[in-house]
């Protein structure tokens, strides 16, 4: 953020002098993959030139902005119709920049080109590119409807017994707690959050009864859930709501409720309903993904859900970049197809959302990924999926400090505990940017002990062992990565295109050389 800068390693300035030059790097910078169609380069510098005018003007430009970049040329790269930086050597920063007085300055700041084209699209990118906190953020005055317009299609209910209190603040929290749990089980199972007492002994579905009294300053929350058919009482956790740290402990009571229901919903045998494979979704292992895929698509076929289109989209990422499929291309054109069905089924849905901009940071469209990322939590500021989807964007946009608080921040959710291995790689990823290489290999060899098919978790231990010294310790974790990644050999390791980006920025590859 702040003026436009184009710096080396070594912090020698190669930034050009021209105007056109800087806002170059500044539409290089925030396109996807680093590249732009040279036409549109050249209109959205001079749009009120003459087509052979502004093409003269882009070649004068192009051989200034060369000029600058001395030995660094291969910064910039062309090819037929287009222009873009070098992804591999280019890394993008928009952290924040303050003035004196603690405002923050605007992106390219000292750029003033005198075209509508340009002046158009520098007003737009300084808005999406606001701090959120410069945002404000509108009221609800009544329920959320963004959802509604998605069918009504499953078979499994969620019913709500009336709290029971003698304190009406403690009444008003323990219903906080079990309405948000289930409206969130509700998204991810899919369910009903019936609106009158279901039958009795006829519906399939979980109800829970929540007792929440005083405890000094404090207050103590007991949550009974039973079986709707049976009665039967299968979860029984008591919950202590702290006065000082009111948020976090919602927060976690919230978050374990939402599990033991979606963990019910998943026991629950019934010949007309499934619940969503939330568990194999979030897994590396290649059948799982593939069983997932089909299992929700069964789901979806007769009303298909903003959700499970999402979740479709999110699992075939994972298999392209994972390489766990034999067609990529297809794939990566049906997980679009899947978040653009996904996004006009509930386009103001946090996960929709997150999924949509976790889509974009794997397309390398780093600030639509900050975008929807922000926009999700707009929606939701608790949903675990969109603060993991801005640890991912901050990663993008280079602000390694709040990638971490985010990831961490995202770790504390319901999602996180049904997939651990992926928020704590999250976190993994931030701590090796930030130089902190004993915390990440702590965190990656957790993620591990969760996931044995996580395969990133075994390249990070590898890598990160082989650079501390620990050669014993680097070569188990290959041959535990050769198990579940066949065509695995040090050699792919170091391709440019394997997925090994962060390891390979931050130097840490020594290992493909290692001959282990």
């Amino acid at each position: 953020m702040g003026a436009v800068h184009l710096r080396t390693s070594d912090g020698r300035d190669l930034t050009p002098r021209g105007q056109k030059a800087r806002g170059a790097l500044a539409l290089l910078g925030t396109a996807p993959d680093l590249r732009m169609n040279r036409a549109r380069l050249q209109d959205q510098l001079w749009s009120d030139r003459s087509a052979q005018q502004g093409s003269d003007s882009l070649r004068q430009m192009l051989r200034e902005l060369r000029g600058s970049l001395q030995e660094k040329r291969d910064l910039l790269i062309t090819g037929v119709g287009w222009v873009g930086l070098n992804t591999e050597l280019v890394r993008i920063d928009l952290t924040p920049v303050y003035d004196a007085g603690g405002m923050p300055l605007e992106f390219a700041a000292d750029i003033d080109i005198p075209d509508p084209e340009f002046d158009d699209w520098l007003r737009d990118m300084r808005l999406r590119l606001t701090p959120e906190e410069m945002h404000p953020v509108q009221p609800r005055d009544g329920p959320d409807t963004s959802r509604l317009s998605e069918p009504q299609r499953a078979h499994y209910v969620v019913w709500l017994d009336p709290v029971e209190s003698n304190d009406s603040h403690a009444r008003v929290i323990g219903e906080m707690i079990v309405n948000e749990a289930a409206a969130r089980a509700c998204d991810m199972i899919p369910a009903v959050l019936a609106t009158s007492p279901p039958d009795p002994g006829q519906t399939v579905g979980s109800s829970l009864n929540a007792f929440c009294y005083p405890l000094g300053p404090d207050c103590s929350l007991m949550i009974i859930m039973r079986d709707l058919r049976t009665r039967e009482q299968y979860w029984t956790r008591r919950f202590t709501i702290h006065h000082g740290e009111m948020t976090e402990s919602i927060r976690h009571a919230v978050a374990q409720t939402t599990v033991a229901l979606l963990d019910r919903a998943r026991r629950t045998a019934s010949t007309d309903w499934t619940s969503y494979p939330i568990w194999d979704v979030f897994s590396y292992s290649r059948d799982r993904l593939l069983s997932a895929d089909q299992m929700i698509a069964r789901q979806e076929e007769e009303a298909p859900t903003g959700v499970g289109m999402a979740l479709r989209s999110y699992l075939r990422n994972t298999l392209i970049f994972e390489r766990l499929t034999d067609d990529p291309e297809t794939c990566a054109e049906e997980a679009l197809t899947f978040s653009s069905q996904a996004r006009a089924l509930a386009p103001n849905h946090p996960v929709v959302l997150a999924v949509a901009s976790l889509s974009a940071s794997w397309r390398r469209d780093a600030v639509a990924a900050l975008e929807l990322a922000q926009a999700a939590l707009r929606i939701d500021p608790d949903s675990e999926l969109a603060w993991n989807a801005l640890s991912q964007a901050y990663i993008d946009v280079g602000r390694d400090a709040e990638a971490l608080e985010a990831a961490e921040h995202g770790a504390r959710g319901a999602l996180a505990a049904l997939g651990p291995s992926s928020w704590l790689m999250r976190r993994a990823v931030a701590l090796v940017r930030l130089g902190r290489l004993g915390d990440a290999e702590n965190a990656a060899a957790a993620a591990y002990t969760f996931s044995p098919d996580n395969r990133p978790s075994l390249r990070f231990l590898a890598a990160l062992r082989y650079n501390r010294g620990d050669e014993a310790g680097a070569a188990d974790a290959l041959r535990r990565l050769r198990q579940i990644e066949p065509d695995f050999n040090l050699e792919l390791m170091a391709a440019p295109d394997y997925p090994a980006a962060t390891l390979r920025t931050a130097g840490l590859l020594g290992i493909t050389k290692s001959g282990l």
